[in-house]
């Protein structure tokens, strides 16, 4: 039986060869300049997180009530947590922003409908997709380490952001994470999934 490049790296759990991507990956490596780079950059995580047909807007194309359900282009920045650890620049992230609420229910003997207990509003479902690449032909192993460093990081992590700030947003927590993989050696994908979190505050009496 024979096999396409494409059914090949399928067959393989490869995401994504097109010839419409390896184009925008060959841009990666040939940038003009520094603005035509991160728009190949915002291609190639739109067409390998499975952005192709859902529009993604950009931040400067919203506003606060559009924030949930849709995926935006969201650049931000994940805190340093530690002395000595920089800051980290997500710069073509996709990011998603959902909220359940916590609503206790109760089954009455005898009466059709449950009875709803309104707890909280629940914590911020954040889901955050992009790429890390490098302008060479080369695996971008040290960017994956910083981010590496920062997911397995035991607390929260705060953030810095125009649109999760105006949410109230300043710190999240990681749940999971994933590097899928990819056909492109000089690229690597990444889905970090977080719920938001507040620093918790200790009152203490007679202070």
């Amino acid at each position: 039986m024979e096999y396409t490049i494409p059914e090949l790296l399928k067959l393989y759990g490869l995401r994504g060869y097109t010839p419409q991507l390896a184009g925008v990956v060959n841009r990666l490596l040939r940038p003009e300049n520094e603005l035509s780079y991160r728009e190949a950059k915002r291609e190639v995580t739109r067409q390998l997180m499975g952005y192709e047909q859902i529009q993604v807007r950009d931040i400067d194309e919203t506003y606060k009530g559009d924030l949930f359900g849709l995926p935006l282009f969201m650049p931000l920045i994940l805190e340093g947590y530690d002395e000595g650890v920089e800051d980290l620049l997500l710069d073509s992230a996709i990011v998603e922003i959902s909220r359940q609420k916590n609503i206790v229910v109760t089954v009455v003997q005898g009466r059709d409908t449950s009875v709803k207990e309104f707890v909280n509003n629940g914590d911020f479902q954040i889901k955050i997709s992009g790429i890390l690449s490098s302008d060479s032909v080369y695996y971008p192993k040290d960017e994956l380490s910083n981010l590496h460093d920062f997911l397995t990081h035991k607390g929260s992590i705060k953030v810095v952001n125009e649109k999760l700030n105006e949410l109230g947003i300043y710190e999240i927590v990681v749940t999971d994470y994933a590097f899928p993989p990819v056909a492109f050696e000089n690229i690597q994908p990444y889905t970090i999934s977080a719920v938001s979190d507040e620093p918790v505050e200790l009152i203490i009496d007679g202070l």
